[in-house]
């Protein structure tokens, strides 16, 4: 575990034990009007949470760990065509074989923990059309 999700573990059950002994302590009859008032905050809290998260699209892009080979491109909101030339790459594997992963989704990219001995595109959003092209050679 991390240590921000051990804090949040942590401040979470502080938090729910702390709302558990103050209605305890208010009284049967005190204690469900505390938490029908509650209710409606949290309620209301969570839908505008999920209207946030809705409507709103994230912009990351990360290539985490990647070590490659070759070329990676991430491509995100583009109005236009766009066309990649692949890399030839070095014919080198990585020092790992772990293989590509895509994490996430609703407006992430992510390469978390790739290793590619060739190319990784990840693209997202485009308007036109996309064109990957084999290598050009470098040799007459």
């Amino acid at each position: 575990m991390t240590k921000r999700l051990v804090f949040t573990v942590v401040g979470a059950v502080l938090a729910l034990g702390g709302l558990a002994t103050f209605l305890a302590l208010q009284g049967l009859d005190a204690a469900d009007k505390w938490s029908s008032v509650l209710s409606l905050f949290f309620t209301a809290a969570g839908f505008v949470l999920a209207l946030v998260g809705l409507f709103a699209r994230g912009s990351q892009q990360s290539a985490d760990h990647a070590v490659t080979g070759g070329s990676l491109h991430q491509v995100r909101n583009v109005t236009g065509d766009v066309v990649i030339t692949a890399g030839a790459g070095t014919g080198t594997a990585p020092t790992a074989s772990a293989p590509a992963d895509g994490q996430g989704g609703g407006g992430t990219q992510s390469a978390h923990g790739a290793r590619t001995a060739g190319d990784l595109h990840q693209i997202d959003g485009v308007g036109g059309s996309v064109r990957v092209e084999p290598p050009t050679s470098s040799t007459p």
